[in-house]
């Protein structure tokens, strides 16, 4: 079963990222830019890089390296925490939205592809199983990062 589990995640990477294509090539951006963009579009209150490196599980080097290209094309900008000097927020401009919108049609199209011929009750069942092997990963992550 592990070489099942593994070619399906190798064949819905590469499906992602031909449906995101168009999206970077539009905006000239790689894969991992265009990440941290639909990442921060999606979850407007998740906009640190610190968010970027735990949530989305990118390498902390290509996280910092991306959000200093996508300000240098003007995609987004970097802003001080009011109450923690520390910590930089990284809002979108305006110059992001036809690429936002465009990687997202390919993000819709990646989730109706995937479950193009489920019912209802599949569709549902899946969401409870992916439930299930999220909780378990997530326990078995946490069994194996204990001190």
């Amino acid at each position: 079963m592990h070489l099942e589990v593994l070619s399906y995640y190798e064949s819905a990477g590469r499906l992602y990222h031909q449906l995101l294509l168009p999206a970077r090539e539009a905006a000239g951006l790689t894969q991992a830019e265009l990440d941290i963009l639909l990442f921060l579009a999606n979850n407007p209150d998740c906009d640190t890089a610190s968010h970027i490196v735990s949530l989305r599980r990118l390498a902390k080097s290509n996280v910092s390296v991306g959000i200093r290209s996508l300000e240098r094309k003007g995609f987004l900008q970097r802003r001080t925490d009011e109450t923690d000097r520390r910590v930089e927020h990284l809002p979108l401009t305006t110059a992001a939205a036809p690429t936002v919108e465009l990687g997202r049609q390919g993000q819709e199209e990646f989730g109706r592809i995937l479950v193009q011929d489920f019912s209802s009750q599949d569709r549902e069942a899946l969401r409870r199983l992916m439930g299930r092997i999220q909780r378990n990963l997530e326990s078995a992550l946490n069994a194996r990062c204990r001190p």
